[in-house]
């Protein structure tokens, strides 16, 4: 090998041993032409906002679980202009809702998915796309199901309301609550009766009614300092504004305990809600 050539490489060498740094070629950063186009990202990322979750799972159930770990890939790295890192965040809340065996066989296809061929992939993607479509025409969406109970519940008794909550609490607390919220909400405090609010304000503490108060819509916080005498609205405006930050976290939590008041006051026949 002639001399000459030698020379760049002892030069290289020369330059590293006195600490230099030498400028090599980065052979991990490799360029990934993209596989589909803004408006394909865009178009999946609005069908899964517009589809509930449920009928997106069942386009899963069938699905082969190479496919599907693909699929769930695609979206984790694939990122639009306009929805960011919207796909990885929808298929991780499908991949959480998938029952746990098929979640761990997936979970595996995934560790080894790392190349794939370019018009497999598109392959996959517009199958999947279109399975979803599918479950979406052959799917009737009647809304979510603790409003619909809500909707039911209306038309019982708040006494026999409360029954039925009590016996499905058992089973479903969490689902009891949210039904709960919906029956009645701190924002129908406004349709109370002013006879009612005083009756509630008769045993509701003034710190809790404070929080609950704090950024409350100017209706219901008029119709409770009007409800009260001069000097009472005085001592609870002056809590409000004293509260502090962290205080002011928890003004949901006041307000739930508000309307759980209301609801077994009326309950007991003290007052009427509706």
């Amino acid at each position: 090998m002639p001399l000459e050539s030698l020379l760049p490489s002892l030069e290289k060498w020369s330059q590293a041993k006195k600490g230099c740094k030498v400028s090599v070629p980065n052979t991990d950063a490799q360029t990934t032409p993209p596989l589909l186009d803004a408006a394909a990202l865009q178009a999946l990322t609005v069908l899964l906002d517009e589809t509930h979750p449920q009928v997106v799972l069942a386009a899963f159930q069938d699905v082969d679980d190479n496919d599907a770990a693909l699929f769930f890939v695609l979206c984790a790295q694939l990122k639009g202009e306009h929805n960011g890192d919207a796909l990885a965040a929808h298929v991780g809340k499908i991949f959480a809702m998938l029952p746990f065996d098929k979640q761990v066989r997936i979970a595996e296809k995934v560790t080894t998915t790392e190349i794939v061929d370019a018009e497999r992939a598109a392959q996959i993607w517009d199958e999947q796309v279109a399975k979803i479509k599918e479950a979406l025409q052959k799917t009737t969406f009647l809304g979510e199901g603790a409003t619909n109970l809500a909707k039911l519940l209306s038309y019982m008794d708040i006494a026999e309301q409360n029954r039925l909550l009590e016996r499905l609490a058992e089973k479903q607390p969490e689902m009891v609550e949210s039904v709960s919220e919906k029956l009645f909400t701190f924002e129908d405090l406004s349709n109370l009766e002013n006879e009612a609010i005083k009756t509630i304000l008769q045993v509701l503490d003034k710190p809790t009614l404070a929080l609950a108060l704090h950024n409350a819509p100017t209706e219901i916080h008029d119709r409770f300092l009007e409800n009260m005498s001069a000097s009472q609205a005085e001592v609870v405006e002056a809590e409000i504004a004293q509260l502090t930050f962290e205080q002011t976290q928890i003004a949901d939590t006041a307000r739930q305990s508000v309307v759980s008041l209301v609801r077994n006051f009326a309950a007991k026949g003290l007052l009427k809600i509706g």
